[in-house]
């Protein structure tokens, strides 16, 4: 999932409005930026065992928790933190083919393989996300209209990358 984690960020809202976006969208790409870290730093691993594991997001959503709560002293919130980072890997395995354990077995859909079908998986956790976070959206001056054009956006940013990986179809991760 690429850009569907965002949506996961912005329904997270709906469970726990006072957390801000930013901790949040930081949680739900958090496999993502140990891989771009790695990838930085030249040892790129390219089952992403250290990164989409089920151990490896359980370690990032214990130190999501930890830290988000240790800041904020809002444990309730640290917990919603520590569920968006344990989602990432959720929803990756609906679009993607990810490692399970050491020795284990990958699991996935790869909807990665076929554009058309995750775009509209990852369009369906946009709008969703999207949606309960208008419902709950402290800006009230917000109009309905703002809340459609980052839909908009968001979903733009979807179909570039699924067009990308039709035109283009190996793409290298790092």
């Amino acid at each position: 999932m690429y850009i569907g984690h965002v949506g996961a960020a912005l329904g997270a809202k709906r469970v726990r409005a006072s957390i801000g976006l930013l901790p949040l969208l930081i949680a739900t790409y958090a496999p993502d930026w140990v891989d771009t870290g790695m990838c930085a730093a030249g040892a790129f691993n390219p089952n992403e065992m250290l990164s989409h594991s089920i151990p490896a997001v359980l370690v990032l959503a214990l130190l999501g928790f930890g830290l988000y709560g240790a800041v904020t002293r809002d444990w309730k919130g640290a917990l919603v933190v520590a569920g968006v980072v344990v989602s990432h890997m959720l929803l990756d395995w609906i679009t993607g083919y990810k490692p399970t354990w050491p020795g284990g077995r990958m699991i996935g859909l790869q909807l990665y393989d076929h554009p058309i079908a995750d775009f509209i998986a990852e369009g369906v956790a946009i709008v969703v996300g999207t949606l309960l976070y208008a419902q709950v959206s402290s800006r009230r001056q917000w109009r309905w209209a703002d809340f459609s054009i980052m839909l908009v956006a968001l979903l733009a940013l979807q179909l570039t990358i699924d067009i990308a990986h039709m035109v283009m179809a190996s793409l290298p991760k790092c």
